[in-house]
Formats: C-alpha cells, structure tokens, sequence
C-alpha cells in the first residue's frame, strides 16, 4: 500500500513551522485510491500565518480556525492513517521532515527525486510533472489537490521505472543547482545522490 502525502506549512523549516494543511490519498497495490485524508490545522496559540503563504496556497487564518486542535494531533491523526505504507511525496524531503515529529516512515518515494534521476535535463516541480506525464493539477498549492496530481504523476512513472528497470525507494537527490531547494532533512534510511549541472 501507498499514501500520497502533501503539507501546506506556514514555512520551510520544520523545527520552526506548523502544518496548517494535511492531504493524504491511500492506495492499494494496484494503484487504485481506497481512503483519503484532508483536514485544516489551527494555528499555534501566538503563531501568525505569513501573508505569503495566504498568497501562495489561498488558505486564510480565518480558514485555519475551525481546524484540527493542533499540530501534533493532526499529525497523529495522520500516523494512523499512514500505519505501514510506503509514502509518497513529490519533495520528500520536505515532506518527511514535518512528518518526522511523530514518525519516520520505512519506505518512502520521491517523485521529485525520481524525476531527476529518470529525466536529469528536465524540471522536476510538480506544475512541470503533470504535464509530462498525462496528470491533471487544479488548486496548486492546496494540499489534496498537489495529492491528487502526485497520484496521478505516481502511476505513470511507477510504469515508466519498472520499465526502466529502476528502484527508486528511499532515494533523495542533491542538486548542484541554484533552482534547487536545499536538502534540510534526510531521513535515516535515505540513500542520497548528488547530481551535476548539466
């Protein structure tokens, strides 16, 4: 089994940001979609939401007020539903690293980071993924929808890297690239390769 996962965050660094948004899809084996998970969180007691991110994602502290009590909750809430899956996220890294507060996953994939590995010349963000690969992307930047459009890119390129013969479980890349984010959390269990500018 499979759990698409995708966070919306008041910011970058997980030692220092909430979630404010969880959108999970479950897949079973066949890559068919079995449960869904999607819920607002409430915004830490003092903790303000960037006007960036209000910009970015659409979501308001109004939204935010009639969410899941708090972080932690919401996120165990979340371990739950994820119990013994693989996850699936298109920037792990990130992903995981919020993820980490109440779990580290035992397998994980990164369609960003498979992306790269399988197409090194071509942009790896989700807006360039969908495209490439036959997927729908409605309401970026708001959780279930970047979900749903992983899903898709998932099931397309899962095809593409058994035909490929590749395994791209636990795998995280680097970037010599000024484009690139910047690896911030790297799970344990993560193999990491550096790829060149090309």
């Amino acid at each position: 089994m499979y759990t698409i996962l995708d966070f919306e965050t008041t910011g970058l660094d997980y030692q220092e940001e909430q979630v404010i948004e969880i959108g999970a899809l479950k897949l079973d084996r066949h890559l068919n979609p079995v449960s869904s998970l999607n819920c607002l969180v409430k915004l830490e007691r003092g903790r303000e939401l960037p006007e960036f991110v209000t910009n970015l994602t659409g979501i308001t502290a109004a939204d935010l007020q009639n969410g899941i009590y708090n972080e932690l909750t919401a996120l165990k809430m979340l371990q739950t539903f994820i119990g013994d899956d693989t996850v699936v996220a298109q920037f792990a890294s990130f992903d995981l690293s919020f993820l980490s507060k109440v779990m580290t996953p035992s397998r994980f994939i990164c369609t960003r980071s498979a992306s790269r590995l399988l197409d090194p010349e071509k942009k790896a963000g989700l807006k360039d993924l969908v495209p490439r690969y036959g997927a729908n992307l409605d309401n970026h930047h708001r959780a279930m929808a970047d979900v749903e459009a992983t899903a898709e890119v998932f099931k397309s390129m899962m095809a593409r890297m058994m035909l490929e013969g590749y395994h791209m479980r636990d795998i995280l890349n680097r970037m010599v690239d000024s484009e690139e984010r910047p690896l911030k959390y790297i799970p344990k269990n993560a193999k990491t390769i550096t790829l060149g500018v090309n």
